[in-house]
């Protein structure tokens, strides 16, 4: 259990509209009750009870509720982040997108179909054309690299280059904040994430020359992940990771193999979701707005794999299975 700070007042009006969202955030049981229901039209009364009430139009189309959902998220982040005296906790979950309406700029399409987070529509139609002045440093620098290295062409390159600059950003923001229960969250998102996507890597027998001159480095975390490119065999990364994430990672290789990796994410991210509930114990804090949003987070991708999986006929017991952990 990671402490939280001292009292902060300066965040005290943001935390107190937090402790009011908070308790409407979903549990386990209502989504267990969402996944039994026998008939789409169902659904409707039952998402009344959630933040998605108020982006339910009447006959919208279920195959838009993804989009639907993604707005819901980002407005909520948006509005809270408007109520921080520090904008960091809010931008940790902006920059993701960011990095991916990023990879369709550098890879010269003039469409930006993520929601804006840091960049801009200007900023990104700016880089289309080679242009990355304006670019914060944190995203000018993989741009730029991409751009001198690939010249904007070489989508898988582009693909690894950004999958590290992501992490990268997340580990700044986090040492910029120094809060210790959000650099303890940050730390195992980005080692979790940088492990599946090693994993992928030797999924697909990519050349760890790509990953060595375009992911790398990750923080402390480098000579770790160069030793499971190494070993290309996942059996051996237990012992490697240890602690938590290692103990994931023996829980997911009992899977069948196609499995094994989704099911480490998902282990991971319920990890992470249990490190932040700490953050709940502070009365005014950023560690209140960082929980509260990775609850939301979690909540908005159960409500997309929920209502998605049955729209697309995903058996009932497969839904529960990959459902993640919850607040509510």
């Amino acid at each position: 259990m990671t402490a939280v700070t001292s009292l902060q007042p300066k965040w005290g009006f943001v935390c107190g509209r937090i402790s009011v969202l908070e308790g409407r955030l979903v549990s386990r049981d209502f989504l267990l009750g969402l996944i039994a229901q026998e008939h789409m039209d169902d659904f409707v009364p039952h998402l009344q009870d959630t933040f998605l009430r108020d982006y339910l139009a009447p006959g919208a189309p279920w195959a838009d509720f993804n989009a639907l959902t993604d707005r819901c998220f980002y407005e909520l982040v948006m509005a809270v982040r408007g109520d921080c005296p520090r904008t960091e906790p809010a931008d940790l979950f902006l920059v993701q997108d960011d990095y991916l309406n990023l990879k369709n700029a550098l890879l010269g399409a003039t469409a930006f179909p993520f929601l804006p987070g840091l960049l801009s529509a200007e900023q990104l139609g700016a880089v289309v054309n080679g242009d990355t002045s304006d670019l914060p440093p944190l995203f000018k620098e993989p741009a730029m690299r991409v751009l001198e290295e690939t010249s904007g062409a070489d989508a898988t390159t582009v693909d690894v280059v950004l999958d590290g600059a992501y992490l990268r950003h997340l580990i700044a923001v986090a040492e910029e904040m120094s809060i210790p229960l959000i650099t303890e969250c940050v730390m195992a998102r980005v080692l979790a994430r940088a492990i599946v996507a090693i994993w992928r890597a030797v999924q697909l027998e990519r050349p760890p020359k790509l990953y060595e001159q375009s992911f790398y480095p990750i923080g402390a975390f480098t000579p770790m992940l160069a030793e499971l490119l190494a070993s290309g065999d996942p059996t051996t990364w237990p012992a490697i990771v240890g602690g938590a994430l290692g103990d994931l990672l023996s829980e997911a290789l009992d899977a069948p193999e196609q499995d094994q990796a989704s099911r480490f994410e998902l282990g991971a991210a319920n990890h992470v979701v249990r490190l932040a509930r700490e953050g709940q114990m502070q009365v005014a804090g950023p560690e209140r707005v960082f929980s509260f949003l990775v609850g939301l987070y979690a909540e908005m991708q159960n409500l997309k794999l929920v209502v998605c999986g049955r729209f697309g006929h995903i058996d009932k017991p497969l839904l529960r299975e990959r459902l993640r952990e919850s607040y509510g």
